[in-house]
């Protein structure tokens, strides 16, 4: 009898330990086991991530360097350039004057630009021919990339950063529209601009005033800003890239930094760049991300009502414009589509990546957000990483909640 007990406990302790090893298996990745081994190839400098819930920060991790010559590690208060991560801020703004009933979201821009009348161009006797598009441009057309206005990239366009809005919009307006508003799906910075104009003349402040006073300052999201000051841009990572001639880690130099060489970022005599021109840190983006997973509440203040967090994060692309928008080459929010400053993938997520492949993305299905914080040009590394780290956030959810 004796023997047989011990059998059964000596194959219980087996049984267990192989369980234990199944669930180890099953265990996802961690952030620093995806992240470090492209570091340690020399690809990818490093970065921070952040798991969020309403109630709070639950993993912060970071990676890498912030700066590789000078190793400098990636910590907490590193800064980062936000680039088109911050369209979901600009939103936001234009959002809050919707919830105050002083503009609304299917206005004619016209109503508070009384000189905003773009025109299309058509051919007519072998001569292009501009005249008035079929319909007008709403504010609605502006958040959602099917206004049709021309991307502000064309040679002789003021860069972004460096004239007023004001100035900014006139120089947009001697361009023809792309196409028929509200019929195509072209992503751009003008309908971020154009909308941040409207916020200015509406409130009677400069944008970056009214988005502070009324999110940044109350969230308390003291590292978020257009202007960094000697502090931040001490803590500020190095932006890098990967040349193809090169094929090696490469800081981006100042004649193709966006939005401008570090020296000059503190400069608030040069506009700042609604659409893509905020720094900001881990620690304050999870704040952001609580407005969201709270509906429009964190810590019991609401800052935008639960109808216009509806109206960002639902589809708003008509469904004949849906075959223009640009699919992802894989991951688990294809096909993708767009809100009101917001991406929108295809089981529940939201989110907006920038330039230098930073996201924030929002997971309403499991109710957490996850922040990637690298400074790295857009390639075929960072995309890879961007979705391996998706994948294992939402695996690493299901297996423990």
């Amino acid at each position: 009898m004796k023997l047989q007990v011990r059998g059964f406990v000596l194959a219980s302790l087996t049984f267990a330990a192989a369980l234990a090893r199944v669930a180890q298996a099953q265990e996802p990745p961690t952030f620093q086991q995806i992240v470090q081994p492209y570091v340690d190839q020399g690809g990818f400098a490093g970065a921070n991530g952040v798991v969020v819930t309403a109630d709070g920060i639950i993993n912060f991790p970071s990676a890498g360097y912030a700066d590789v010559a000078g190793k400098v590690p990636m910590t907490r208060d590193t800064l980062f350039w936000l680039a088109s991560t911050s369209k979901p801020f600009q939103a936001a703004a234009v959002m809050m004057l919707v919830d105050d009933g002083k503009i609304g979201l299917d206005d004619p821009v016209s109503k508070y630009l009384s000189h905003f009348r773009p025109r299309i161009a058509t051919q007519s006797d072998g001569k292009e021919v501009l005249r008035e598009p079929a319909h007008p441009i709403t504010i609605r057309m502006l958040l959602n990339h099917t206004h049709g206005l021309s991307p502000n990239y064309s040679p002789g366009a003021p860069p972004d950063d460096s004239v007023p809005l004001k100035a900014w919009v006139d120089e947009l307006l001697t361009r023809p529209l792309h196409h028929e508003p509200g019929t195509a799906f072209m992503y751009s910075d003008a309908g971020s601009n154009v909308s941040s104009r409207i916020v200015e003349v509406v409130s009677g402040k400069p944008f970056e005033q009214f988005l502070d006073e009324r999110l940044l300052s109350p969230l308390g999201m003291k590292d978020t800003t257009y202007f960094p000051n000697s502090d931040q841009l001490s803590r500020l990572a190095t932006a890098y890239y990967v040349p193809p001639e090169t094929k090696k880690l490469t800081p981006i130099p100042d004649a193709l930094a966006r939005p401008r060489p570090r020296a000059q970022l503190s400069d608030r005599a040069t506009r700042h760049a609604p659409m893509g021109g905020l720094f900001s840190t881990g620690g304050d983006l999870a704040r952001f991300a609580q407005v969201f997973l709270g509906k429009g509440s964190v810590s019991g203040r609401r800052y935008l009502s639960e109808t216009a967090v509806a109206e960002m994060t639902r589809d708003q692309i008509p469904d004949a414009a849906k075959a223009t928008i640009p699919q992802p080459p894989f991951g688990n929010d294809r096909p993708v589509s767009y809100g009101l400053g917001w991406g929108l993938g295809a089981h529940g997520a939201y989110f907006h990546p920038g330039m230098a492949m930073t996201n924030i993305r929002i997971d309403d299905t499991h109710s957490f957000a996850s922040i990637f914080l690298p400074q790295h040009g857009g390639d075929e590394v960072s995309l890879e990483i961007s979705l391996r780290l998706v994948d294992a956030a939402e695996k690493h959810w299901h297996l423990h909640h």
